[in-house]
């Protein structure tokens, strides 16, 4: 059986970045009970969802949260490939963008406004695929600098 050697290591953790990074196309949070779905690009630049003039409209407000969540793998992955010994600071940067993915519904504002009187509401969200993804693949990150570490020692 083939060793992986620290070459590997970066490769793999260069993929799991991109791959978590690329998940802010797909559908990230959902409204409970219903079809209506968000991309992580509409969760982390905003979004309005509907507008009836100057009457009513109601948006998702921009979220720098949800973006650094989505570009700290990619972020961590590109420490590994500049650094000698990078896998600690990547490995922790990997921890806090799964972490900070999780969170996302609690981090994400919704506005409606009346005849100009904004009013936050409060949606019930759940997890869309994307999401489910570019955590799952962060805590691949997190596995994969441990593993790194561990045999660095």
């Amino acid at each position: 059986m083939k060793k992986i050697t620290s070459n590997g290591f970066a490769t793999s953790m260069l993929v799991l970045g991109f791959l978590a990074t690329l998940m802010i196309v797909l559908p990230a949070l959902i409204v409970k009970d219903s079809d209506t779905a968000y991309t992580g690009l509409q969760i982390a630049f905003g979004h309005e969802f509907a507008s009836i003039g100057s009457l009513a409209s109601g948006e998702i407000k921009f979220n720098p949260i949800v973006l650094i969540a989505y570009l700290l793998p990619l972020v961590g992955s590109i420490l590994i490939m500049f650094t000698k010994k990078g896998y600690l600071s990547a490995t922790v940067i990997f921890f806090i963008a799964a972490v900070l993915l999780f969170l996302t519904p609690q981090f994400t504002v919704v506005t409606v406004t009346l005849l100009g009187n904004p009013n936050v509401i409060d949606v019930q969200w759940t997890y869309g695929i994307g999401l489910i993804i570019a955590a799952s693949l962060s805590i691949l990150g997190v596995l994969v600098g441990m593993v790194r570490i561990s045999k660095q020692r």
